[in-house]
């Protein structure tokens, strides 16, 4: 087990990522490409905390409540040129987000911040993260006190709504507050088989990790359409980018399912992701 960045010595359980943030420039910025973990987590923890002594951020009840919305309208503007990038990661970084959620440590008097991933898809500020970061097993009413996004320049903004999301496809659409800043957005595309895959997320807190492999399959299971891909994540990548050679997102990180041989010894990791199609089936044209 890894110890979370900024956590007290007693907790050292690492969970999904999800925080509180505030929407203004901090004073971290990234250095000739170098990303320095810990002082990205005091940013993205102390812009939470801002967010919410400042009363930036809805009751999580609230977005909770949000969460049975079905459908929204988002303006996704396609891609002009569907050129083949030579650096996808230069290219989709700026639109990559640090989704987190801030909540009271239960071993020490501080508050703390665990995190997931995120991406833009309309430049008015409206994002895709998975379901489960706003409901799921590692929520706790008592402790948890908001969900904010943290960008790549180190600016923290507050999770004001969710406009739809589907617990089948674990995939949530949601709005954050930019005061009136045009985010760039990734333009959405349909995935392939056998086609590269990159991800761009923050697994277990390395911030901004970038992972290459292909996607293997696309099936259905559990009632809902998924893909696996041969790039890497691990916990914290939940809700990042799967995206295709054009710049384009292709696909949700989700989870990870691991298969055993009979002898229990683990024998392959299936990286599970949720194909686009199922955030086109949460808006409304």
């Amino acid at each position: 087990m890894m110890k979370v960045l900024g956590t007290c010595a007693v907790a050292l359980t690492l969970f999904m990522l999800m925080e509180p943030a505030c929407a203004q420039t901090t004073t971290y910025a990234f250095s000739q490409g170098t990303i320095e973990d810990e002082k990205v987590y005091q940013q993205l923890e102390s812009g939470a905390r801002k967010l919410m002594d400042n009363q930036k951020v809805p009751k999580l009840n609230v977005l909770e409540e949000q969460l049975q919305r079905i459908s929204c309208r988002v303006d996704l503007k396609p891609q002009r040129t569907r050129e083949n990038y030579v650096n996808v990661y230069d290219r989709c970084r700026k639109s990559v987000l640090i989704v987190g959620t801030l909540y009271k440590c239960p071993n020490c008097p501080n508050d703390h911040a665990r995190s997931a991933s995120g991406f833009i898809i309309a430049e008015e500020g409206i994002a895709v993260t998975s379901y489960h970061i706003f409901r799921s097993n590692q929520s706790n009413h008592d402790t948890d006190l908001a969900h904010v996004v943290m960008d790549a320049d180190g600016n923290v903004y507050p999770i004001v709504e969710v406009l739809a999301a589907s617990l089948k496809d674990d995939i949530a659409i949601f709005r954050i507050d930019g005061g009136g800043k045009k985010f760039v957005p990734m333009p959405l595309a349909e995935p392939v088989v056998g086609e590269e895959a990159s991800i761009i997320s923050h697994p277990h807190s390395m911030y901004y990790s970038f992972t290459k492999g292909n996607v293997s399959r696309l099936y259905a299971r559990d009632g809902g359409e998924k893909m696996s891909v041969t790039a890497d994540f691990a916990q914290g990548s939940s809700g990042g980018p799967v995206i295709n050679n054009h710049g384009e997102v292709i696909g949700v990180v989700s989870a990870s399912r691991a298969l055993y041989h009979s002898d229990q010894n683990v024998q392959m990791v299936s990286k599970e992701a949720i194909p686009t199609t199922r955030i086109r089936a949460l808006i409304v044209r």
